[in-house]
Parts: structure tokens; C-alpha cells; sequence
């Protein structure tokens, strides 16, 4: 078990110092998503997917979180933990080149099969607050502000001529 302990310890100095690099605004898996292109040679789509795949797989920490809370003693969370950080693995890496995401939950794959509740409770905090600094920083690629200027331009549209802002008909 103290081996356990030190590889865990090793893997959330590293979730952390991944956590700073995103901090920092220095993490390579935004810099890649950020080149990412569509079909159409634009990257919109592809950075709104990926934002949505990193909080689809920050969800699935969350339930890692709180099943080993809830259920601190019992064996078969070590063993949903480890196919939930697995889940993701090959989507992060392959559609949005989040390779140090990737490796992460990797890591916390391989790990988690030996762990009991209160560290797998550790590990899927330190990932979940990696997420939130990661989310961000995907969250910054977006363009918001463009995106909220075309809406209300077409909703003025919209009033103008009365058709639905949703595009169905007119209202």
C-alpha cells in the first residue's frame, strides 16, 4: 500500500503541475486545440467539441469523487474509477490532441485499480480541480462576445420582419 501511496503522490505533484501550467496559461493541449480545423478550415466546431469532451470527462471525475465518498470501503469503486478515467483516453488524444490530458487519466487509470476510497477521493479532487483550470482555458478560446453580437443582431432581425429568432417560421 505505500508504494500505492507514493505513485499517487507522484501522479497529483504532476496533475498539479499540469493544474499551474494551465494556471500559467502555458498548457500545450490549448495551444493544440487552438490549431485544431474543422471540415470547413475553421476551428470553431472543434473547440466547442473539445470544450464539451474535457467537461463530459470532468463529469465522469466527478462521479469517481462521489462514489469514493460515498462508498469509501468498498472495492468495486477502485474498479468503475479505472475504466471512468479510461473512458476518454483515446477521444482526448486522437479528435482534440490533448495528449497530457490523456496521459493523466492514464495515469489515473493504471493507479486507481489499487487504490481505496479515501485516495481514489484525492486523485479524483486533484483532477477535478485540473478540469476547472483547463475548462477555462478552453472556455477562452471560444468567442463569446462575437457569438452574443450575431445572436442579438439576428434576434433584432427577428423582431423586425417577425420570424421566429429560432428559425422556424414565423411566430
Amino acid at each position: 500500500m505505500a508504494q500505492a501511496t507514493t505513485a499517487l503522490d507522484a501522479l497529483l505533484a504532476s496533475i498539479d503541475a499540469a493544474t499551474m501550467e494551465l494556471h500559467r496559461g502555458q498548457a500545450k493541449d490549448v495551444a493544440r486545440v487552438s490549431q485544431l480545423l474543422g471540415a470547413m478550415g475553421q476551428s470553431f466546431t472543434t473547440t466547442v467539441f473539445a470544450f464539451q469532451q474535457a467537461s463530459s470527462a470532468r463529469d465522469g471525475v466527478g462521479l469517481i469523487a462521489a462514489l469514493a465518498e460515498k462508498h469509501p470501503t468498498e472495492a468495486w469503486v477502485a474498479t468503475v474509477a479505472a475504466e471512468q478515467f479510461r473512458r476518454p483516453v483515446n477521444t482526448l488524444k486522437t479528435r482534440y490532441a490533448m495528449h497530457d490530458t490523456a496521459a493523466l487519466h492514464e495515469q489515473a487509470a493504471a493507479l486507481s485499480a489499487g487504490l481505496a476510497g479515501a485516495d481514489l477521493l484525492r486523485l479524483s479532487r486533484g483532477l477535478m480541480v485540473y478540469y476547472a483550470f483547463l475548462l477555462r482555458r478552453l472556455r477562452d478560446l471560444l468567442p463569446f462576445y462575437e457569438l452574443s453580437v450575431a445572436f442579438e443582431g439576428h434576434k433584432r432581425i427577428a423582431e423586425r420582419v417577425k420570424i421566429s429568432v429560432t428559425g422556424k417560421g414565423v411566430d
